[in-house]
């Protein structure tokens, strides 16, 4: 059996929603699928199929997306030389987190690193998190939500003994609570594609 047929008859697929460029805002997702096989990464299209050897890959960057009450999804973005990146979702087509999609999500996020952690070091750059910039806005939106969301209602449940201001309390707490989570996932740094860290995998 010539070798292109022995590798397309490892293709493994996984139902994922990807993203052509370097992220943005979408209403909905509209491609879903994106598959491996030992040589090669395909994706879904606009109907069709886009295919680049795992050669061509330069970098991976993971981060890990926080929705208010619903949860996190992961988001990967697969980085080429000479080319727009790719972007590979954990979430819904709205973008919100998909309990189903989570492990097909992580599966889909250990083959490839496994794949990848056979090419020669320094070939491709794994990286994870959110710039410099954007953890220090999110952390100076923290410290001011846990003061307006949760520090406020319990001075005002202090004062005025309004029962009502302990359940704002406990909702604020939880919001802060999402946001310091998402921070402390997001930091940005470097990481070993044969441990991926394990909350960047919801």
């Amino acid at each position: 059996m010539p070798e292109a047929m022995k590798d397309e008859a490892r293709r493994r697929d996984y139902g994922l929603f990807v993203r052509p460029g370097a992220g943005g805002l979408a209403l909905k997702l509209a491609d879903e699928g994106v598959a491996l096989t030992d040589e090669r990464l395909f994706w879904a299209n606009g109907g069709g199929e886009g295919t680049r050897p795992l050669s061509d890959i330069s970098g991976v960057h993971l981060t890990v997306a926080h929705i208010t009450r619903h949860g996190d999804f992961g988001s990967c973005e697969i980085r080429f030389e000479g080319s727009a990146p790719l972007q590979v979702v954990g979430s819904s087509a709205f973008g919100f987190p998909d309990e189903q999609r989570s492990p097909v999500y992580a599966a889909f996020i250990r083959d490839l690193h496994a794949s990848l952690a056979q090419r020669p070091a320094d070939t491709v750059r794994f990286s994870a998190g959110v710039s410099e910039g954007r953890l220090r806005v999110m952390q100076v939106l923290l410290i001011i939500a846990g003061l307006l969301f949760v520090a406020l209602p319990l001075v005002l449940l202090l004062l005025s003994g309004e029962l009502g201001m302990l359940a704002a309390a406990l909702a604020g707490g939880i919001l802060v609570a999402g946001l310091y989570g998402w921070t402390k996932k997001n930091r940005p740094r470097g990481y070993d594609p044969r441990r991926v860290p394990p909350e960047l995998l919801p």
